[in-house]
C-alpha cells in the first residue's frame, strides 16, 4: 500500500473521529448508537487503541530529543567575500 494512501486514509479517519466526538458526548453516543455499532466499537477499540498509542509513543519519543542540523553538505552555505 502506497504510503500517501495510508496517511491519506490515517487522517481522513482521525477527521471523522474527531467530528463524532465534537458532535455528541460519550454519554450521549452511548444512548445514541444502535447495539452492532457499539458492539463494534467494543471488540475494535482495543487494538486501534493499542496501535495509537505505541505509534504516539513513539512519535513522542522521535520529538523529545533535541534537532540536529541536517547532515547534507550541499546545504551548507559559504558566503563568498568580494
Amino acid at each position: 500500500m502506497p504510503e500517501e494512501d495510508v496517511a491519506d486514509r490515517l487522517v481522513a479517519a482521525l477527521s471523522q473521529l474527531d467530528a463524532v466526538a465534537d458532535e455528541v458526548t460519550p454519554d450521549e453516543a452511548l444512548h445514541a448508537l444502535d447495539e452492532a455499532t457499539l458492539e463494534v466499537f467494543w471488540r475494535d477499540w482495543p487494538e486501534i487503541s493499542a496501535w495509537a498509542r505505541s505509534l504516539w509513543q513513539r512519535l513522542n519519543e522521535d520529538l523529545a530529543g533535541p534537532a540536529t542540523p541536517p547532515q547534507d553538505p550541499d546545504l551548507d552555505e559559504v558566503g563568498e567575500s568580494g
